[in-house]
């Protein structure tokens, strides 16, 4: 998305929406399009005839509420994924039966249609992505794993199964699959377990008629491990790929490059993280130093420092002489839970599990590579979001590109940042700027959850939960920021 951005050196707080809490609905999501608009998505507290009941409100840019829709999810209906662009929402639902509906909202007038169907049985569908007519999801049935492809308009499932000649399903794995909008295809990555530990990876084309192209190697026994990969098609015949990779075990130690044509690799390079220009300023110098002795002291012992950061890489942006890489480090946090089961003698037992608790946002890495793959420069910078998504989520918005520079803004803590660097890697500006939990210096708050997010142009939204205090007026409200910089 490019836009001209214009520096206030300021932030203004537009308008803000508020809405009661106590209004019968609850779970509010806010789906943003860069077109201008958003809708805000809840679901009813109380049952419909037994079916639940989801609202959806849209509102236009100056935040009026233009439009409201609702949809019946039938009884026993569960949510299971969603996918979402600038234009439609999709949700879809299950039940034990294995019957599913499609939920589909086109943003644009909040009309909804439905599609029906059966899963195939047993199967398990994650990471849902839609192009076109189809919604396409990762699937696994007991250890086998596959493409599975729904038809948006008559319901009818199709599984792509990733064979790698000479292993059977169960020695396979699907790492990733991308689904590249631009080009119209899929991108699958699969792990081949040659043995205990040792792996191969490949990378599969999937096309937009389904035909699924012969599987291209990307990493052997004996080389680096690829811990975490995607790619980005940059012409015709050509794809980029870029990840995490570490020497043994799923410890990440650096940033990978790579090119593939015509269905060979062409160069992979590797990076350990702390070869990168202040990969780790965002830590404390004295962390930072503890880091730096223990690489010192790995090297030493011919070995490479771990630091088991993930990427969350952008589109590649082709330059005349090379390729813009930009991508943000995070990791899975947890926390520990405690149940409790029944006893011996009717007495309750405690046990405590670890539950994923979303991923944290550390900070980003903005690097130019030749077009052999060969690092030429590296920018890193911190960016520290105010929440941590339960999904992979780029939070970076690239505001303007030109011939020789790259503008970018994001939140960090409580900042809106707004830098540009050139291509030569010089930063040309980095400013940021308070934002406040209502845009009211008058009003107290307490318990706030909020989310800060690009919208479009050069509005970013500020959305959550708020206990708002303003003298003895105390109100518990959904709230949503409309915020200009």
């Amino acid at each position: 998305m490019l836009m001209s951005l214009v520096s206030t050196a300021q932030i203004n707080y537009e308008k803000r929406l508020e809405i009661d809490l106590r209004n019968g609905y609850s779970g509010e999501t806010i789906y943003e399009s860069a077109n201008g608009y958003f809708v805000l998505e809840s679901t009813a507290d109380d049952k419909v005839d037994g079916q639940t009941q989801v609202k959806y409100d849209l509102y236009s840019g100056d935040l009026e509420l233009k439009q409201t829709e609702t949809a019946l999810i039938p009884r026993g209906m569960k949510f299971n994924e969603m996918f979402y662009n600038d234009e439609f929402v999709f949700n879809i639902y299950s039940n034990k039966q294995r019957e599913f509906v499609i939920v589909s909202i086109n943003m644009k007038d909040l009309s909804i249609t439905k599609t029906n169907g059966e899963l195939p049985p047993k199967a398990v569908l994650t990471s849902m992505k839609v192009l076109g007519d189809y919604a396409y999801f990762m699937a696994r049935i007991k250890s086998a794993g596959f493409v599975y492809k729904v038809n948006l308009e008559n319901g009818k499932g199709t599984s792509f199964p990733i064979a790698i000649g000479g292993f059977s399903p169960k020695k396979l794995m699907n790492e990733n699959y991308q689904l590249l909008e631009k080009s119209n295809e899929i991108l699958s990555f699969t792990r081949a377990f040659v043995k205990k530990k040792v792996t191969e990876l490949y990378m599969s084309r999937i096309t937009q008629d389904g035909t699924i192209e012969k599987p291209v190697k990307l990493q052997g026994v004996g080389d680096n491990s690829i811990v975490s990969v995607s790619g980005c098609r940059v012409d015709e015949n050509k794809i980029v790929i870029s990840g995490t990779y570490a020497k043994t075990g799923l410890m990440s130690e650096g940033l990978f490059f790579g090119e593939v044509e015509d269905n060979g690799v062409n160069y992979m390079r590797y990076y350990n993280f702390l070869d990168l220009k202040d990969f780790l300023s965002y830590l404390p110098e004295r962390r930072q130093e503890k880091i730096e002795k223990k690489k010192a002291k790995k090297e030493a012992q011919g070995k490479e420092m771990s630091l088991d950061y993930w990427i969350a890489d952008h589109d590649v942006i082709v330059l005349e002489d090379g390729y813009l890489f930009l991508g943000e480090a995070y990791y899975p946090t947890y926390r520990t839970e405690t149940y409790y089961t029944a006893g011996p003698n009717g007495t309750m037992v405690a046990h405590t599990r670890q539950v994923f608790d979303g991923y944290q946002y550390t900070h980003a890495v903005l690097a130019k590579f030749s077009l052999e793959g060969e690092l030429m420069w590296d920018v890193c910078f911190e960016m520290f979001p105010g929440y941590k998504p339960f999904y992979v989520k780029r939070f970076i918005a690239i505001s303007e590109q030109t011939a020789s520079q790259i503008s970018m803004v994001f939140t960090s803590y409580n900042h809106i940042v707004s830098k540009s660097i050139d291509f030569n890697g010089s930063i040309l500006k980095d400013e940021k700027w308070e934002v406040l939990a209502t845009g009211d210096d008058s009003e107290k708050t307490k318990r706030t959850f909020s989310n800060i997010d690009y919208w479009y142009g050069n509005y970013f939204l500020a959305y959550g939960n708020q206990v708002v205090k303003n003298g003895k007026e105390k109100r518990k409200v959904y709230f949503v920021n409309k915020i200009s910089f």
